[in-house]
């Protein structure tokens, strides 16, 4: 059997999916309306997260998704950083409209950063600037803007979860070298990033089927938080998602 730190191991696409493929050609891409909601996703990887929320870009013009990729180091630490830099202070790259109710998740893998103590202090500024909302803002009701949407052991167990309704076994996964050739192995040409979004809300089911939080409140392996981002972006696009999804069959 791999060994387990092998199989954890989460490469990403070293070239981006999303650059080599067309826009799937069964929607026009769509403006975003003046009270379109925004959604801004800080992630780790340059490859396969953007290329999967790319599908959602343009699918409807209530809802605008806005990927932010990494651009010195990936670890949560360093994504607070880009986070601080594109959506805060005087240079920042785009403006929060919290009155319009935008949010912010950091979609990050577990990986070695919760042994090395970097996803607390993200989850903890997280809810340090979601206190700071109806203080600077008398008229807005609290929510929560800054979030994080943690896998583990990695991303790729949000792709598995759009085929299949059952968490996967140690032993499942430990005939691959890793998460992402377990995901592919198991999904028919591997998975198709200009159409298997669609499946959204099953993996939104799915996910959250097999979702639990160890007894120390680690996330317990095989499970995703992704599908709490998913449910926000499924109110939007739902029936678009649909349309498209109905093309699979």
């Amino acid at each position: 059997m791999v060994a387990m730190e092998a199989f954890l191991s989460c490469p990403t696409s070293k070239t981006c999916i999303g650059n080599m493929i067309q826009r799937r050609r069964d929607y026009g891409k769509r403006e975003p309306s003046r009270d379109a909601h925004k959604i801004y996703i800080v992630c780790e990887g340059k490859g396969t997260e953007p290329d999967y929320f790319a599908f959602f870009e343009g699918l409807s013009s209530n809802l605008q998704v806005i990927t932010i990729p990494p651009t010195k180091g990936n670890d949560p630490l360093k994504l607070k950083e880009r986070a601080e830099q594109a959506l805060m202070g005087d240079n920042r790259e785009y403006t929060v409209d919290y009155k319009q109710g935008d949010t912010i998740w950091f979609v990050i893998d577990t990986d070695t950063w919760e042994k090395e103590g970097k996803i607390a202090p993200l989850r903890e500024f997280c809810s340090q600037q979601n206190a700071t909302i109806p203080q600077n803002f008398d008229e807005i009701k609290p929510y929560n803007a800054w979030n994080v949407a943690q896998s583990n052991p990695c991303f790729e167990i949000w792709l598995y979860y759009h085929f299949y309704d059952n968490k996967p076994t140690m032993d499942d996964v430990g005939k691959y070298a890793s998460i992402k050739e377990f995901v592919n192995g198991n999904i028919s040409g591997g998975f198709n990033f200009e159409k298997d979004p669609a499946r959204l809300e099953d993996a939104i089911a799915n996910t959250k089927k097999n979702f639990s939080v160890e007894k120390n409140g680690m996330l317990s392996l095989f499970t995703s938080e992704i599908y709490l981002l998913g449910t926000e972006m499924n109110v939007f696009v739902k029936n678009d998602v649909a349309k498209l999804k109905n093309k699979l069959r």
